[in-house]
Order: structure tokens, then C-alpha cells, then sequence
């Protein structure tokens, strides 16, 4: 449940920014609006590929200390991923 918390409110600050970002550059053009929000979602996958991907070793997977890790992390990002982008789509 902790996952999609973050992932919940990781979405509405992406997609707050992309408005803000829309609304005072371009006057709240939808059409702009949605290619932040694909943007924005194209980011946050870049993110998931390098944290789930690159940055796990399995030194790093052996030695779980921390309370969170970057297989979660990774995991959220997608989350959002699927959400920004499903959003623009809605949006069309």
C-alpha cells in the first residue's frame, strides 16, 4: 500500500508541475499540456531503467539494510509512468 502512495503522490506533483508549467508558459494549452504530461512520463522511465536496472547489484541486493530499496523505487516509477501517460491519454 506504501507503493502506491508514493506513486499516487509522485503523479499529482508531476502532473501539478506540468499544469503550472502549461498554464504559465503557453496559457494552459491542452494539447501542450499533454506532451508535458508524456514527457514527464518519459522521464519518470528513464528513472525506473536506470534505478531498477543499473544501479542494482547484487551486493546491493544481499545487503538489505534500508527500509526502502531500489526494486521499489523502480516499481513506483513505472507507476507513475502508466498513470502520466495514461492521463495525457485520457486527455486526447
Amino acid at each position: 500500500m506504501r507503493i502506491f502512495a508514493w506513486a499516487f503522490g509522485w503523479m499529482v506533483f508531476a502532473v501539478c508541475l506540468t499544469g503550472i508549467t502549461s498554464y504559465l508558459t503557453y496559457d494552459f494549452n491542452l494539447q501542450i499540456w499533454q506532451a508535458h504530461l508524456r514527457t514527464a512520463s518519459g522521464i519518470f522511465f528513464m528513472i525506473a531503467l536506470i534505478v531498477g536496472g543499473v544501479l542494482t547489484t547484487d551486493a546491493a541486493y544481499r545487503s538489505r539494510k534500508r527500509f526502502f530499496y531500489r526494486e521499489e523505487w523502480s516499481f513506483i516509477c513505472l507507476l507513475v509512468t502508466v498513470g502520466l501517460f495514461g492521463l495525457s491519454l485520457i486527455l486526447s
